[in-house]
């Protein structure tokens, strides 16, 4: 108790940090972070269970049950049954890509056989790379930004819910898909429905927005402006950094299709054509900041400790894999395949904005 008692009084001396330089606005957006942790680490399950419940509230709310509901409402169907299977099942957004369904259902097998130790090096080796590309963002927006503090691990209390935290993550691609398929056909019903999901209900995540106006209220003076401005510039940046990795991983497409209209006149497996095609992909995640592949790869060889036997984890290893396929595939259907996995992949990276964006408020808290 004694020991909790002088945590939280330095924790008070921490917040007592000004913002009238840009060290000390550093400091103290590092102090906010951590405050938050330290909100999510009070009760991490609760947390966990709100986002899923009330992701499920707010489909139910903001999309339509049927076709006809859809048509009467100018809103995008998505009925509750579509939610009750995981994401990389037959019945979901990969049914007809059966080699993604097997990759995906083993990277799921992957991350619950990964310790807790493992998993958090990976976490932490990630959260640098976002460090420098929020960095990166954050000093084109905010003037004179010191650069971003250091990144506390907010999902550091997910491991022992990791089949909850999963399952959120399915119901939050199947959305994002569902999204995604409607705005190709209905961009204006797809619109509306987004907006009906950024404050869909009355107490929408209203847990986490306790949290946020908790922190928020331990900052004063110039404080008290400054660091919910750096929060919207931060959350600002996710939103930049997401469009601008889909548009990459959208690009890729594009890579096989350049290569296949250059003509077959290489023998099937031609090591030039396979690496041409590995050097093409890898160069659309290069970032003025990252080199995604290099970033994944490294983080998995330096956190995977028992790294499974005859099984090669490195990124490059699996875009070779694919480049061969598609260069040895005469039908297209690789390609088509392969369209269908780039898309789960821009559905999940939409989920995973989406779920971090609990910790950037919005119009469904009192608080902007």
């Amino acid at each position: 108790m004694m020991f909790l008692t002088v945590l939280i009084a330095s924790s008070a001396l921490v917040f007592a940090h000004d913002c009238s330089s840009p060290q000390a606005t550093r400091a103290s957006f590092g102090a906010y972070l951590q405050c938050i942790k330290e909100g999510l680490d009070a009760d991490y399950g609760q947390y966990e269970n709100e986002i899923r419940e009330h992701s499920k509230k707010a489909a139910t709310a903001c999309f339509a049950s049927s076709i006809e509901e859809g048509n009467a409402k100018d809103r995008c169907v998505l009925s509750a049954s579509d939610l009750s299977h995981v994401a990389w099942d037959r019945n979901g957004p990969l049914r007809e890509c059966s080699i993604c369904r097997t990759f995906a259902s083993g990277a799921i097998k992957a991350i619950k056989a990964t310790p807790a130790e493992d998993q958090k090096c990976i976490r932490t080796e990630i959260s640098k790379a976002i460090a420098r590309e929020a960095s990166y963002c954050l000093q084109r927006k905010v003037a004179n930004f010191p650069g971003v503090p250091d990144i506390p691990d907010l999902e550091e209390g997910s491991f022992q819910f990791k089949d909850s935290v999963i399952a959120s993550i399915s119901d939050h691609i199947l959305i994002q898909s569902r999204l995604s398929f409607c705005g190709e056909r209905k961009p204006q019903r797809a619109a509306s429905t987004r907006a009906c999901l950024a404050s869909p209900f009355v107490g929408y995540l209203s847990g986490h927005c306790k949290v946020l106006a908790n922190c928020d209220s331990r900052f004063s003076g110039t404080c008290a402006k400054t660091i919910p401005q750096t929060r919207k510039a931060t959350c600002e940046c996710i939103t930049d950094a997401r469009d601008d990795l889909k548009k990459r991983i959208g690009s890729i497409a594009g890579v096989f299709n350049d290569l296949l209209s250059g003509g077959r006149g290489l023998a099937i497996g031609s090591a030039n054509k396979v690496d041409i095609c590995v050097s093409q992909i890898k160069k659309q995640m290069i970032t003025p900041v990252n080199d995604w592949v290099s970033v994944i790869d490294s983080a998995l060889s330096t956190c995977i400790r028992n790294k499974p036997a005859g099984q090669n984890l490195a990124m490059e290893a699996l875009l070779n894999v694919g480049c061969r396929k598609v260069i040895a595939d005469t039908t297209g259907a690789a390609t088509t395949q392969l369209k269908t996995g780039f898309d789960f992949v821009n559905n999940l990276i939409d989920a995973m904005v989406q779920r971090s964006g609990r910790f950037c408020g919005g119009s469904h808290c009192l608080h902007g």
